[in-house]
């Protein structure tokens, strides 16, 4: 699998490719919690933020995994600035997918080495995560690379404004 698998940042060509594994990560999100229901204009809105990801890449770091040529995965982190803390910036994975049937070869640890290798050559050291508390999946795949949960830092929570 490693051989044949090349890990790069995404180009304009990648474009459709990638939104395709985003919309996919956003309805398996849907699938763990409610909370994450997609929007019917939640393909239109990924090829924008595509769009505007992959010529300016000053914000995030966008990174395809291709097998044969074929996109099989994508991870997007996006660089979120810390003015009063050190490191400075902190990279956060928002978004990662990879297909199933190429899923449990080795793929997801060679996406965060590459993506750990663009933030040492980009000077960044801190790499956090996050996805929905209720993917048991993601949250054992990151404690297997070395992710501790860090809730004692900052504790995100949410009330449906509906009821």
């Amino acid at each position: 699998m490693a051989d044949e698998l090349k890990v790069r940042r995404a180009k304009q060509e990648d474009i459709e490719s990638i939104a395709d594994l985003m919309y996919r990560l956003k309805k398996l999100n849907e699938e763990f919690d409610t909370n994450f229901e997609v929007s019917a204009k939640a393909k239109e809105r990924i090829l924008t933020s595509l769009k505007e990801s992959i010529p300016d890449s000053k914000g995030c770091i966008l990174l395809v995994g291709t097998l044969k040529q074929k996109v099989v995965s994508m991870i997007r982190a996006e660089l979120r600035e810390r003015k009063f803390y050190e490191p400075p910036v902190d990279v956060r994975i928002t978004d990662f997918y990879i297909l199933p049937e190429v899923r449990r070869r080795g793929l997801g640890g060679i996406m965060i080495s590459k993506l750990r290798e663009e933030m040492q050559k980009a000077g960044l050291s801190l790499l956090t995560v996050e996805y929905p508390a209720f993917n048991v999946i993601a949250k054992n795949f990151y404690e297997k690379l070395g992710f501790k949960p860090n809730i004692t830092v900052l504790r995100y929570m949410e009330r449906d404004g509906k009821n």
